[in-house]
């Protein structure tokens, strides 16, 4: 039996982890603080690949087709991408994405968060396909660190997810 270990599992933020406080700004230039928007209530965080990738393509739609089950749950939904925030909002055009898609086009947070895919030199700039669920206190409520581009968890796997 072979035992298959995430080459960032140790350093991934994980659950019962504090998730670390940013601030990042939506495609009209607004910052989204995740303290501030844990005032209100729990944040689903999904980082994605590109706006290139397929499978960031499906899961971006299928949150989006699911977004009122997320506000009915008292949940925000923010997905952050390595891209810069003109590129973010013309696939949240295109898309019809009604959640947030921030930009973290340094990494600084996909960095903070240990999320960097860095095995491939072709693609040492995105993140691991990752979804967090965070409660209201910080802290990581759960996780699904993808392995590869379309190791994701489906939207039904996040809504059961929540706290």
């Amino acid at each position: 039996m072979t035992i298959s270990i995430h080459p960032n599992e140790q350093i991934a933020i994980a659950v019962g982890d504090q998730a670390p406080d940013f601030t990042l700004f939506d495609i009209h230039n607004q910052p989204h603080q995740l303290s501030t928007a844990l005032r209100s209530g729990p944040v689903v965080l999904v980082f994605y690949r590109g706006d290139w990738c397929g499978w960031c393509q499906l899961q971006t739609a299928q949150l989006a087709q699911a977004y009122d089950k997320f506000l009915d749950a008292g949940v925000s939904l923010w997905a952050i991408s390595p891209q810069q925030q003109e590129t973010n909002q013309q696939f949240s055009e295109k898309r019809e994405i009604p959640y947030p898609i921030l930009a973290d086009n340094n990494l600084a947070v996909i960095d903070e968060w240990g999320l960097r895919h860095e095995l491939n030199p072709d693609q040492e700039n995105i993140p691991y396909p990752t979804t967090y669920v965070i409660n209201e206190d910080g802290s990581i409520h759960w996780r699904h660190l993808g392995g590869s581009k379309e190791d994701r968890p489906t939207t039904e796997e996040i809504l059961a997810a929540l706290p």
